[in-house]
């Protein structure tokens, strides 16, 4: 499994639209798990949010993100990620 940060901005539509929101959230994250794919943790920045999600691969962290999309409710900007700990590891094996 892989992690994935979304930043994920709301359009004006969205913005219009934000009583469905939650609606909108739940149908994106049963098709995410549908793909194999968990949320480990999405916070709610005002109107932006920030997700954190645990994916199988690239291709699920892409289907699911479109699927974000597809509503014209929100833009996404993804960045793959790693725990810390994980981080600390490689760097430890680069060469000196």
């Amino acid at each position: 499994m892989a992690l994935y940060v979304h930043l994920v901005k709301m359009t004006q539509q969205g913005a219009s639209k934000i009583r469905e929101a939650s609606s909108t959230y739940e149908t994106v994250r049963k098709f995410g798990e549908s793909l194999g794919c968990q949320p480990i943790n999405v916070v709610a920045c005002f109107d932006d949010f920030v997700a954190i999600w645990d994916c199988p691969n690239q291709v699920a962290a892409l289907k699911r993100a479109g699927c974000a999309m597809s509503s014209g409710n929100v833009q996404l900007q993804t960045l793959p990620a790693c725990k810390v700990e994980d981080f600390f590891k490689v760097m430890s094996e680069l060469p000196r």
